[in-house]
């Protein structure tokens, strides 16, 4: 049978992009010239890399709700950015402990960074009829043990302390700074933090009590470490595994080597771009690297695998180089630009941090693309040998890919041979796992951001066990701007109408929603209240005595603001949610009976709670509404009613078994959830597109007519199914080593690639062959 010479092939909406392989091999030399200069300017992009490791990052809208949770930042800067010392052990209130205690809070109050402190030791006794409120724990601790009993009871009875500072069990402590931030972005969190920690191990070496920090800054500096670790460990093992398995296969350090480079290059002149664009590394951000390793590894090992055949058949490196891209780009062009339609919708998310991941991730699609298509051809031209041992019949492979040629050869020839079952199959798959697909529920806890190996979580959780937890939700009051003929405000401060405003929020907080560790202008004027010295004169007078930082807490410098704050532990936002509306129906009373003040819920904890489950279900519509745009954008382009039909099924699959996996493990559907579903449908789309770009190439060159698909898909399964095989292999050792990872969102971000990798595996081996087989024998091609 004549097969006719390999021929340019394009498609609609191509822009001729697919031939920039064939311009590279006119001048190989020239071309790795380029590509060298490029990767040292690229090298330097690379160096100017940082790490965003903000918390609130992912919520940034521009939405009323996020709006109030800037101005709470702006007015009260240590709200968000308190670092929490925990304190446990068997009796923190022994002589030995507390002396400890006493000096170890002092040396942290004067060491570098620090802005101010409150911890137990910060307690008063009630004002004397002098107005002097003496130290619960004086500078000279009882001698006797009765006396230290004593005082160590009215510790832990004080209502400044009990549950806030210390466990009802006496057996955990807070300590509560607050950053200086001009000198942590002079010194760096990291030098501060780490001052921080050493400080307190060495206050209380020897006492038997255990120190942990936590809070927002030490929880974003675990971030940046494990974003800097991930990005150089992982990429690097994964990197390893993928070169150790192609070698495995092909025996050839040369088409090794230039299967790994493609992508490799893709990476790092992505990173440059993205260094030089000023892009921040994030928990997104850095899952660009694997989305470049799907794709871009995809389509260099098909582009290997047909230079390979081609010098297995005798053919000069230049030609075989040739030849293989003349067959394979189209496919690889269109791979890139439906991976890029599968993405848009994450450009256009409300959430600043996806929306920037969705740009950046547009950009790795198109620069991986580019970088592949170059350097594939460009390294083969120029390193290539010719094969000594020509193989009779080429397409008969030894080896390693022999082997695969023969399962996959089977596999698929069976599927193509019982169209009607394996796609009806395919059909029941698809519909059971899409049943459970949408049943998963938004699901976002912050635990899942944070390494859940290092300090800060085992923290949080210690907090949240034995004190009422370490996440901070607010009550923002805003005075109203109304002023008398005079232009002076006609609310103050210390009006009885703006106390009482804050004495209802107050309650609203400890008593309707139930939260402790509540803090306000409100808890000193009830302390002032049981010495009998409630006035306001008596309020203002110890507002103005107290340091600045505490007073900074809970109000303004303009003192037209003030903050009630409660603290409550990491639950899920479907959990906090119910609570911040029951906060926010609360204080509609407060707002009705006060009007002019300005009252909202606010805080981290508020802005997940209210935004997550929005952004989740936004992300997954968009994704959804994406699929279904590239079958239709599929078939346009390759004018072929076959190719959007065909696509459906096996790049439904492999998402709709991931997000099966996540409603049969409770998981519910997360950030990181979308992201592994968008890289995954990305792989998948991407396998399919290469197999109907043969399947089209070989009924191109056999002709039209009844049952000539056959042997269409024998040639299309002996040329693609190694190479599918072999990707997904490589794929799954590449981005499975992010299961080690310290970040649980990584981690789940890896088992779900491996899940869909297997899947989509499945899906090409005996849904797409099938599928195919059964459109053609209904409507044959014509001749």
């Amino acid at each position: 049978m004549n097969v006719s010479e390999p021929k340019p092939r394009t498609f609609r909406f191509s822009f001729g992009l697919e031939k920039l392989g064939l311009i590279a091999l006119r001048a190989p030399l020239l071309s790795a010239l380029l590509i060298v200069v490029l990767s040292g300017l690229a090298a330097l992009g690379v160096s100017r890399l940082k790490v965003d490791d903000s918390l609130s990052e992912l919520f940034r809208t521009d939405t009323p709700e996020f709006h109030q949770y800037e101005t709470i930042d702006r007015l009260f800067p240590s709200s968000e950015y308190d670092v929490l010392i925990v304190a446990s052990g068997p009796d923190l209130l022994s002589r030995e402990v507390l002396t400890a205690f006493r000096e170890t809070t002092i040396d942290l109050q004067l060491a570098d960074g620090v802005n101010g402190l409150v911890s137990m030791m910060s307690a008063r006794d009630k004002p004397d009829e002098t107005g002097y409120a003496p130290p619960i724990v004086p500078d000279d601790l009882p001698e006797d043990d009765a006396g230290l009993s004593a005082m160590a009871e009215r510790l832990k009875t004080n209502d400044i302390v009990k549950g806030k500072f210390l466990s009802d069990d006496g057996k955990l402590a807070l300590i509560v700074i607050s950053l200086d931030r001009a000198a942590v972005a002079r010194d760096g969190s990291k030098a501060v933090i780490e001052g921080l920690r050493k400080t307190a191990e060495d206050g209380f070496a020897g006492t038997g009590v255990t120190i942990k920090l936590t809070g927002a800054p030490v929880m974003q500096l675990e971030i940046r470490n494990a974003v800097e670790q991930d990005r150089l460990v992982y990429n690097g093992l994964g990197f390893l595994a993928g070169l150790v398995v192609a070698f495995i296969f092909f025996k050839r350090l040369s088409l090794t080597i230039i299967a790994v480079a493609g992508p490799g290059i893709a990476i790092l002149w992505t990173l440059g771009v993205l260094g030089a664009l000023d892009f921040r590394l994030n928990l997104f951000i850095n899952v660009i690297t694997p989305l470049i390793l799907v794709q871009g590894f995809s389509d260099s090992m098909h582009l290997v695998l047909a230079v390979r055949r081609g010098i297995m058949a005798g053919v000069d490196r230049v030609a075989a180089a040739r030849a293989a891209v003349i067959d394979v780009a189209p496919a690889c062009l269109l791979t890139a630009m439906n991976a890029g339609i599968a993405i848009l919708s994450l450009s256009l998310a409300e959430s600043a941090l996806i929306r920037t991941f969705g740009v950046a991730a547009l950009l790795a699609v198109g620069i991986s693309y580019l970088a592949v298509a170059v350097v594939v051809p460009t390294l083969a031209a120029i390193f290539v040998k010719r094969e000594t041992h020509v193989l009779a019949d080429p397409d008969e492979e030894s080896g390693g890919v022999g082997l695969l040629q023969r399962v996959t050869d089977r596999v698929m020839g069976t599927a193509a041979r019982n169209p009607a079952l394996f796609t009806t199959l395919g059909v029941v798959a698809v519909v059971l796992t899409g049943i459970a697909y949408a049943q998963l529920e938004p699901k976002y806890r912050l635990a899942d951001q944070v390494p859940d190996q290092e300090q800060a979580l085992a923290g949080s959780a210690q907090l949240d066990q034995k004190l009422t937890g370490a996440n901070p939700i607010h009550v923002m009051i805003l005075l109203p701007d109304d002023k008398d003929a005079s232009g002076a405000p006609k609310n103050t401060l210390f009006d009885e109408e703006t106390l009482d405003t804050i004495r209802t929020a107050h309650d609203v907080l400890e008593k309707r929603a139930g939260l402790g560790n509540v803090w306000s202008l409100d808890s000193l004027r009830r302390w002032l209240a049981e010495a009998g010295e409630d006035n306001v004169e008596t309020v203002q007078r110890y507002v103005s005595i107290l340091p600045e930082h505490l007073v900074r807490r809970f109000i303004s410098g303009d003192e037209r603001a003030v903050l009630v704050t409660a603290r409550m532990p990491d639950l899920d936002a479907s959990e906090i949610l119910p609570v911040v509306e029951q906060i926010d129906a609360a204080l509609a009373p407060v707002r009705a009976a006060h009007p002019g003040y300005e009252i909202n819920v606010t805080g981290l904890p508020a802005i997940a709670a209210r935004n997550s489950a929005t952004l989740i279900t936004e992300l997954n519509w968009g994704l959804v509404g994406d699929i279904f745009v590239i079958f239709i954008f599929l078939g346009l382009a390759l004018r072929s009613v076959l190719v959007g039909v065909a696509s459906i099924l096996p790049s439904l699959f492999p998402i709709f078994a991931t997000g099966a996996l996540l409603w049969a493990s409770g998981e519910g559907l997360q950030f990181a959830s979308i992201i592994a579903i968008t890289v995954a449908f990305s792989l998948a789309i991407d396998s399919t597109i290469h197999f109907l770009n043969r399947f089209r190439l070989e009924e191109d060159r056999l002709g039209g007519g009844s049952g000539m698909h056959f042997e269409a898909l024998r040639r299309t399964a002996h040329h693609i199914g190694p190479a599918v095989v072999l990707t997904t292999i490589v794929l799954a050792m590449g981005l499975g080593v992010t299961v080690l990872s310290d970040l649980p969102s990584l981690r789940l971000f890896g088992q779900l690639s491996a899940v869909c990798l297997f899947a989509s595996l499945i899906a090409q081996l005996v849904i797409l062959p099938a599928t195919i087989s059964l459109y053609r024998g209904w409507i044959p091609r014509n001749p």
